[in-house]
């Protein structure tokens, strides 16, 4: 492969960190061949003769080919794929760990990386000794390090558990020293892989915060991760790798959405398959309901017996038509027919928003929206919430619903991922200063009484607590 000049790539500006030109890389699938080639390239570059790197050997494959971008001060790119499609690999390439076959790297400044959890620390010292040895590593001088100690101890928030040999640290506190040490350098690249979803669900959105603090004293990052989320936040571009190629290159929405849509195709695949081999030997044949969904799902239906949830449907605020994507800042509503077995007084309604991360991330509670029905009698019922000003990111997000009795911790009922739904990029995306996604969910709550007539489908068996 000819490795063109980096002036004929692109035309480069004053404030660039990072080039990578027409980066490949190959493997050997076993590890006597990849022992057998590296010995025999070895050899070739000894007597002065050129390994053939541009092409495959039989048992070889390209693990990374052919990718090609530049990041400037201050800039930052997400790389996303599934598992096996490069992603680490470039990393580590990026990184030195390893040489390209084919093409170059080209960075500039202090270089920071957390690509493997620990790497780097010495099981036996403690956190604080490693603090001095890993810092030294990124550049830092022993006062500096002891300027900054303190400051990295605060974030890695540790506390005693600093002066502890790291052979018995948990992972999540192993990826917070690292990632304090790493921050805290301020380096002029941040390499970041997918160590942050290890740490808890406080600790990651720490982790974004100071990522996006960074990038706007100049820090160059390059993140890679699953998170639609975290990728959405901190990267200005993006990059979808497959089978170790870029499949996408381009905005962050472009690629997330090309992200979203490779996990459905191979999640599709594969629960196909596995739906197809259980049905079979159970049923015979496979269920399906009109909105693609397995028929099992949303099984996870609990309660008292007094109250019980079917037929959730989710349509646009204008459209009786049930549906399941919508676009950003559309509003939507979400409908469900409700029997009440016995009365229940202080009824409250709860809709409870999943993302593919994260849990909880919205709660529609009808008192709070100041809908408190006295009580509610036997009968056959229909629950309306218009969601009038929704804000939520581009994505999938799943439906949890319940019904509690107000000052009564028991779930009269519950119904686990009721219902699923996504929604679609657009061209423009919200933005917030701090750069934490924001939502508010203004909402309408309604209550209607429906006849038999009306009703379809049938009340799901509750399985008391």
């Amino acid at each position: 492969m000819e490795i063109r000049p980096r002036t004929e790539f692109l035309k480069m500006s004053d404030e660039w960190t990072i080039v990578a030109q027409h980066v490949s890389k190959k493997f050997g699938l076993t590890l006597k061949q990849s022992m057998k080639y590296g010995l025999r390239d070895s050899a070739m570059r000894l007597v002065g003769r050129t390994a053939q790197n541009e092409v495959l050997r039989p048992g070889e494959f390209w693990a990374v080919r052919d990718v090609s971008f530049e990041l400037n001060r201050g800039e930052s790119l997400g790389i996303m794929g599934i598992n096996g499609s490069g992603k680490t690999t470039l990393l580590r390439i990026l990184n030195g760990t390893y040489a390209p076959d084919t093409g170059q790297v080209s960075l500039r400044g202090q270089i920071g990386a957390l690509i493997a959890a620990g790497a780097g620390f010495s099981p036996t010292l403690t956190g604080r000794e490693n603090v001095y040895i890993n810092a030294s590593i990124l550049g830092m001088s022993r006062s500096m390090i002891k300027n900054k100690l303190e400051e990295i101890l605060a974030f890695s928030e540790l506390g005693e558990f600093i002066d502890m040999p790291i052979k018995h640290y948990s992972s999540g506190m192993v990826v917070r020293l690292a990632f304090a040490i790493t921050a805290i350098s301020e380096p002029d690249v941040l390499l970041v892989d997918e160590v942050l979803a290890v740490g808890d669900l406080n600790f990651q959105k720490k982790c974004l915060d100071y990522l996006l603090r960074l990038k706007r004293k100049g820090t160059s990052i390059v993140l890679v991760s699953h998170s639609i989320a975290a990728v959405w936040m901190v990267c200005d571009k993006a990059i979808l790798m497959h089978h170790g190629a870029m499949e996408v290159n381009g905005t962050v929405e472009d690629v997330t959405q090309g992200y979203e849509n490779r996990t459905l195709i191979t999640g599709g695949e594969i629960s196909a398959q596995v739906s197809e081999k259980t049905t079979t030997e159970a049923q015979g044949a496979k269920e399906v309901e009109a909105d693609g969904l397995q028929s099992t799902y949303g099984y996870s239906r609990i309660g008292t017996k007094d109250v019980v949830g079917y037929n959730l449907q989710i349509r646009g605020s204008d459209d009786d038509r049930p549906r399941l994507d919508f676009g950003i800042r559309e509003p939507l509503v979400m409908e469900i027919d409700i029997d009440v077995i016995n009365q229940i007084d202080m009824p409250l309604f709860r809709y409870v928003l999943d993302a593919m991360e994260y849990k909880n991330i919205v709660v529609i509670d009808s008192w709070e929206q100041n809908y408190r029905p006295s009580s509610l009698k036997p009968g056959k019922y229909r629950l309306r919430v218009s969601v009038l000003n929704q804000n939520l990111l581009p994505g999938p997000y799943v439906i949890n619903f319940a019904v509690c009795q107000k000052g009564v911790g028991v779930h009269l009922f519950l119904w686990l991922k009721a219902k699923s739904f996504v929604i679609r990029h657009q061209s423009q995306r919200g933005s917030s200063e701090n750069g934490t996604a924001f939502m508010s969910l203004e909402s309408a709550f309604e209550l209607e009484g429906i006849d038999q007539q009306k009703r379809t489908g049938s009340a799901a068996d509750c399985v008391a607590r």
